[in-house]
């Protein structure tokens, strides 16, 4: 069986094409990225504008035509934060549905967090993870003890939201770190079970980045799953881009479409989440929400057929 998954997030839209194999297994045939910044006006209004869901369309169409090629099966369309959180969601399922034929489904955030974990599960041997998703308009942040999951949340905060609304000068004010810092933390005081011991796995666009550019520079192997970084890497690697202009951010190779308006917020996220673990290094997972999504459901395609 061939599948074939969109992701709407807050930053991009993603899609990657599957096949299936023995013992809920799968192949990635192919995979796209365009980047459609649709967290930019959630942050602060709450609503997708026209231009925006007129630029989801057509990369919608575009992904169609390159799909057909692959014969799949099932075509299955997810939104994450963006959407979520958009008070005018219903307009843009509707302008999907009429202009593409698809059925957007809008994950809730139990779920993202859910689809993380699976992904981690399948695809890295560790028992006791903190599993943390840095996205575009919110975060992820799963516990889970020997293989099972114990808590999973999403809190709305992301990279472009923190981004926007606090750290808006160039380069950025000690002031506006500051209040970042304290939006950020407000967050997380709660969640006291993050201080327990495991491993700290780190997912999303924001740490796909970092981890590229650590790696590069470190001269390390090109795969990044299973890369580690350190809590010190990363805060030496912020401190040099915090004191960097955006134009100088935009020239870094893995910053260069567009992130680089964003990766201060994404960095800062991660950092005050890693302060309250014991941890010391995170290690990357490449396998997120897309692909926890087809792990689960090409497990219930083969317990149905088992029936």
């Amino acid at each position: 069986m061939k599948l074939a998954v969109i992701e709407i997030g807050s930053n991009s839209i993603r899609t990657s094409v599957y096949r299936s194999s023995k013992r809920n297994r799968f192949k990635t045939l192919d995979r796209w990225r365009e980047p459609v910044r649709l967290g930019k006006s959630i942050a602060h209004s709450r609503l997708l504008t026209n231009e925006q869901i007129e630029e989801t369309i057509d990369v919608l169409k575009k992904f169609q035509n390159r799909i057909q090629r692959y014969e799949v099966d099932r075509i299955s369309l997810i939104a994450t934060a963006a959407v979520r959180m958009a008070k005018n969601q219903e307009q843009l399922i509707f302008a999907v549905l009429k202009e593409t034929g698809l059925q957007l489904h809008i994950i809730d955030e139990q779920e993202e967090a859910f689809y993380d974990y699976v992904a981690v599960r399948n695809t890295m041997r560790v028992k006791d993870a903190l599993i943390v998703d840095v996205g575009g308009g919110s975060s992820e942040i799963s516990l889970a003890k020997k293989g099972r999951l114990k808590h999973g949340l999403s809190i709305p905060i992301g990279a472009i939201s923190i981004s926007d609304l606090y750290l808006k000068s160039d380069p950025i004010k000690s002031q506006e770190l500051n209040a970042a810092k304290r939006e950020i933390g407000e967050h997380l005081d709660s969640l006291q079970w993050m201080n327990a011991n495991a491993t700290f796995v780190g997912l999303g666009g924001t740490l796909r980045a970092v981890t590229s550019i650590l790696n590069r520079e470190g001269k390390r192997k090109k795969t990044l799953h299973n890369s580690i970084v350190t809590i010190d890497q990363i805060d030496k690697l912020f401190n040099r881009l915090v004191h960097a202009s955006n134009e100088e951010r935009s020239q870094i190779k893995e910053l260069s479409d567009g992130r680089y308006e964003v990766i201060l917020g994404g960095i800062l996220i991660i950092s005050e989440i890693i302060k309250k673990t014991p941890s010391k290094e995170i290690r990357f997972s490449n396998f997120g929400v897309r692909e926890g999504y087809v792990f689960n459901y090409f497990h219930k395609m083969n317990l149905q057929e088992k029936d």
